[in-house]
């Protein structure tokens, strides 16, 4: 039995997932909150912190393609709350751990209970939506936006009220979600089967393959976005501060106004790609960065710049959720793998990119940094011009 219209769970699950993606994104998100705190009161210095965040990010996401093939293969639905519960108790263990090591055992176990959470969430959040499919990963990546919004506000009120030891209220958003995902582990299972089911007769009935050099078109664009979001996130404080001669206070405010608009975007950007389409979409948004960081540099006026920043970070999120579900349209009998990839992968590259740009900026000034930042969103644009329509569906306006 298919599961048509009426049957379908749609928004129920759908926002299930998201709120899932804020908790397990919100426990993520505290680390880097969390790394002042630990500097003064563990006594690590700026190696070791950085150390942290590797082991955080960078081995979740690189981790995630893998998880998401084995997601594929085998449904496993239980790995959603066990990703959930994984990273809460990472992060609540922090503040009890006074070994760096443990310390960053355990941040690495979070990281790996996100890395477990993340395939199987986009692969069911992608299943359950029936034809909204991009409103409905608009919720998922809008769930995790806003995890890393809400995470560090927590983190810093926690830690600065109860000491470190305040790292303990992660558990409670946790246990609490964790436990609606477990308790309903039957239902998603029966779900996951069903799902498999219908794509496979889908599959058959349409001859659908999966398209891996469309998929690596994508994967040039999707990985142009990361390095431009990683480098504005970086370098728009600093220019704030050097460059426009703002306060410390005023350039790590910028930081909290390009997570509202990339929310914001992240929220209407699949919405946008289910009516008009979603390769015009991601297009959109790619024909935009080069043009707004350009204007950026040309600006001394801070309420310009600002205008301009809100305007840049809307952009580099209006084309994510819609990335995901083009690559998920483009690998059909692999949503894991392609939720893994676009989601996770791409993250750590980005990552990765940051400290070569770092360098850039270091010998040759910030605005020559931002200047290769525009020239990779370019080429991520030229990407976009390469996209063409998936085997799995038509896209509207496409």
């Amino acid at each position: 039995m298919t599961i048509d219209a009426a049957e379908r769970p749609g928004k129920f699950y759908s926002y299930l997932m998201m709120i899932g993606h804020i908790c397990c994104d919100m426990n993520q998100s505290t680390i880097p909150a969390l790394l002042p705190f630990l500097v003064a009161q563990r006594g690590i210095d700026y190696a070791a912190a950085a150390g942290l965040m590797f082991a955080s990010s960078s081995l979740s996401s690189l981790i995630q393609p893998l998880l998401g093939m084995i997601a594929d293969r085998r449904q496993m639905p239980w790995l959603m709350g066990a990703g959930i519960m994984m990273t809460g108790l990472g992060i609540a263990s922090i503040g009890f751990l006074d070994s760096y090591w443990g310390i960053f055992a355990v941040v690495m176990f979070a990281g790996f209970g996100s890395a477990l959470f993340h395939p199987e969430g986009a692969r069911m959040a992608n299943g359950v939506a029936g034809e909204k499919k991009g409103r409905a990963m608009s919720n998922f990546t809008t769930g995790g936006n806003l995890g890393f919004v809400i995470g560090p506000i927590v983190a810093a009120f926690a830690v600065s009220t109860w000491g470190l030891r305040g790292t303990a209220v992660a558990l409670i958003p946790t246990i609490a979600v964790s436990s609606v995902f477990f308790g309903l582990q039957k239902k998603l299972a029966s779900l996951s089967k069903q799902m498999q089911r219908e794509m496979g007769r889908k599959a058959s009935a349409l001859g659908q393959k999966d398209d891996w050099p469309a998929f690596s078109r994508l994967f040039i664009s999707i990985l142009a976005r990361s390095i431009v979001q990683n480098g504005v996130q970086t370098f728009v404080p600093l220019y704030w501060m050097s460059v426009l001669m703002r306060s410390q206070q005023q350039g790590s405010l910028m930081v909290t106004v390009m997570a509202l608009a990339s929310t914001a975007a992240a929220f209407t950007g699949g919405r946008l790609a289910d009516r008009f389409g979603f390769r015009k979409i991601i297009r959109l948004a790619f024909s935009l960065m080069f043009p707004l960081i350009i204007l950026m540099l040309m600006t001394k006026s801070v309420v310009v710049a600002t205008v301009i920043v809100v305007l840049l970070a809307a952009m580099i999120n209006l084309g994510h959720s819609p990335s995901v579900v083009l690559g998920q349209r483009y690998l059909p009998n692999r949503l894991g793998l392609a939720s893994g990839v676009t989601l996770g992968l791409a993250v750590s590259v980005g990552g990765i990119c940051s400290p070569l740009l770092g360098r850039i900026g270091d010998n040759y000034g910030l605005t020559t940094a931002f200047y290769v930042v525009a020239g990779v969103a370019l080429l991520g644009f030229a990407g976009t011009l390469l996209l063409r329509e998936p085997q799995s569906a038509a896209e509207p306006g496409g």
